[in-house]
């Protein structure tokens, strides 16, 4: 019986699932704290899996899967699941063909694609993970759906000093609606008083403003002038992507949020082509 392959991307915080019916996509995200649901997920669905897998919990989950697994390279994974989404999910997609990922998890990871490489070129450890430890941190909340709630519903900028704040009397050699200090507004803490809605709107836009900050500095270095937005952070969260579209747009880059691209390392994993296949293409173009 021939197997069927499953992608799968195992992160730091969620699993996320990739497997084709009548190519037709199912898509599954599974907590990492439900781990076990990922094998009755695809007992339900797959005869003779053989898994495909990638990610920072590969071989966690790995060891406790009772099919052939065959472990692909993140970055690798990740670039080729978003060269495919751009060309299936996004028709409006008009980026060029060389662009900067960045892929917003627990942390950040930010490549470099093109037509037929790509490179892992930085990162932060700024990502979803600060966004629920600090708005824990300032508010005792830690659900994500309350601080997706928040975040939309307050406005944290006058917590921050932009720059035409400290260029009063001069025009500022940049943008003065630039944030110059996330948080740095001792003053107006001190005069005013603050809800919890405004400190997690606060961190969500230092979050955005850090994440897009370092992708267009990477984009400028690199000469390309897109960046692509992935990554299970921006699910359900549009303030986020607001702020993230928005700043990068002011500093001069085309943003793109890929539908599923969430899913782009589950996606990429799937395609991989197994040894097999690829020795077949080979004596056949032999």
């Amino acid at each position: 019986m021939k197997n069927e392959v499953v992608g799968i991307d195992a992160g730091g915080t969620l699993i996320k699932i990739a497997y084709r019916v009548n190519d037709e996509w199912e898509l599954q995200k599974i907590p990492l704290a439900d781990m076990g649901k990922v094998r009755t997920w695809i007992e339900e669905r797959v005869d003779n899996p053989v898994i495909h897998i990638t990610g920072g919990k590969a071989e966690t989950l790995r060891k406790s899967l009772p099919w052939p697994t065959e472990p692909i390279s993140e970055f690798e994974a990740t670039c080729k699941g978003v060269s495919y989404l751009r060309k299936r999910f996004n028709e409006n997609d008009r980026h060029e063909d060389t662009y900067i990922i960045t892929n917003v998890g627990t942390g950040t990871s930010i490549h470099f694609a093109g037509p037929e490489e790509y490179e892992r070129v930085g990162g932060s450890g700024m990502g979803g993970g600060t966004l629920i430890g600090l708005s824990y941190l300032l508010t005792g909340i830690d659900a994500y759906e309350d601080i997706l709630r928040l975040g939309k519903e307050g406005d944290g900028r006058s917590l921050n000093v932009k720059v035409k704040d400290i260029y009063t009397d001069e025009e500022p050699p940049i943008s003065g609606d630039l944030t110059a200090s996330n948080f740095g507004n001792i003053m107006n803490m001190r005069n005013n008083k603050y809800e919890d809605k405004d400190y997690i709107a606060a961190v969500v836009r230092m979050i955005g403003e850090t994440i897009t900050t370092m992708s267009v500095q990477m984009a400028d270095r690199l000469n390309t002038d897109s960046i692509v937005y992935i990554g299970s952070t921006f699910d359900k969260h549009d303030h986020l992507k607001e702020i993230i579209g928005g700043y990068t747009e002011l500093r001069g880059k085309a943003p793109c949020f890929l539908p599923y691209g969430e899913f782009s390392g589950a996606v990429g994993a799937y395609m991989h082509e197994q040894p097999q296949a690829a020795s077949e293409k080979a004596e056949r173009k032999g």
